[in-house]
C-alpha cells in the first residue's frame, strides 16, 4: 500500500534531485523508495537479503561457531603473521 510522505529539503538538492531522476527515468517517489531500501538491507544485519550473492547467501550460517578452534597451531601462526 502507497502513503504519502512529505520531506523537507534544500531547494538546490531537490532540484538536483530532480535532474538526476529524469536522466535514470525515474519519479521522485520511486527514487527515494529505492534510496530507503538499499538503506535498509544494509542495515538490516540479521537478514539474509542484505547478501547480494546468490553463491553467499547459498552458504550463510553453513559454518557453526562450534567449527572454529581458535587455539589451533595454524589459528596462532596466521594471528602472530597478521597482528604484528
Amino acid at each position: 500500500m502507497d502513503t504519502k510522505l512529505t520531506l523537507r529539503l534544500d531547494a538546490d538538492i531537490i532540484e538536483r534531485i530532480k535532474i538526476y531522476a529524469s536522466k535514470q527515468q525515474k519519479s521522485l517517489s520511486a527514487l527515494t523508495e529505492e534510496l530507503y531500501k538499499s538503506f535498509l538491507l544494509k542495515t538490516d544485519d540479521n537478514s539474509l537479503s542484505d547478501i547480494r550473492s546468490p553463491i553467499a547467501r547459498k552458504y550463510k550460517g553453513i559454518i557453526s561457531s562450534t567449527d572454529f578452534d581458535a587455539d589451533t597451531p595454524k589459528t596462532h601462526f596466521l594471528r602472530e603473521k597478521h597482528l604484528k
